[in-house]
């Protein structure tokens, strides 16, 4: 069984429901049985998003966003917005969005600007190694 190793940004389950980052694998079948919609994306270095949520879509409800770095990469704040750690992905690496309370978190691309495919998938991930 192929499996996709994913840090999924998501909400602690208490208030105030800050971002954090859990690890957690998807079997690569379920994975692509999930995909709604592939976007391929180029950003420059530098471009940044303050704290946001990952919005559950208007269709499907809650979704997961997840990006895979194919060159470059971004950092990723999360945690009390008083108190935000980074956490830097580079190429070869999946990362999730599933934060849909709480402040959110946010992202800056890296010096090097970024080459990424966003997948949205319906749900949530499991997490624990689904």
């Amino acid at each position: 069984m192929n499996r996709i190793p994913i840090s999924v940004v998501c909400c602690e389950p208490a208030e105030p429901h800050y971002s954090r980052i859990v690890e957690t694998t998807v079997d690569a079948a379920e994975f692509e049985s999930r995909v709604l919609r592939t976007v391929e994306q180029t950003l420059a270095a530098g471009e940044a998003r303050e704290m946001h949520n990952a919005a559950h879509d208007p269709e499907h409800g809650p979704v997961t966003y997840v990006q895979q770095v194919h060159t470059g990469g971004f950092s990723v704040f999360v945690g009390p917005p008083d108190r935000l750690r980074e956490q830097y992905f580079g190429p070869g690496t999946y990362v999730g969005f599933m934060d849909d309370r709480g402040p959110g978190h946010a992202s800056k691309v890296g010096p090097e600007g970024i080459r990424r495919t966003l997948r949205v998938l319906r749900g949530h991930l499991t997490l624990g190694g689904s």
